[in-house]
């Protein structure tokens, strides 16, 4: 993948995260309005990778969009990942 969309993604787990953290220190959230809210941060960070992937393809980058759709998977079926490490990424 290339490291711009690895920022971005970056970005958009670290908000997810964030987000999550906050909502589980919230100790007056209803537990089904924190689920609800849980899974609306997901359903955002899964658009928000979407996008991503979308744009890749249309550039013609097809490993950093089958990267992005991969991960668009993974957040859709529960396993959001942490953010990672943009060291090995390529320009």
């Amino acid at each position: 993948m290339k490291k711009a969309y690895a920022i971005l993604t970056n970005d958009l787990l670290q908000q997810y995260h964030n987000k999550k953290e906050n909502l589980n220190c919230a100790t007056a959230t209803a537990e089904a309005v924190r689920q609800l809210s849980l899974n609306d941060y997901a359903f955002r960070l899964s658009v928000g990778m979407e996008g991503l992937a979308s744009v890749a393809r249309a550039a013609g980058d097809d490993v950093s969009a089958d990267a992005l759709e991969s991960l668009v998977s993974m957040c859709n079926c529960g396993e959001i990942p942490s953010p990672v490490s943009l060291e090995h990424f390529s320009a």
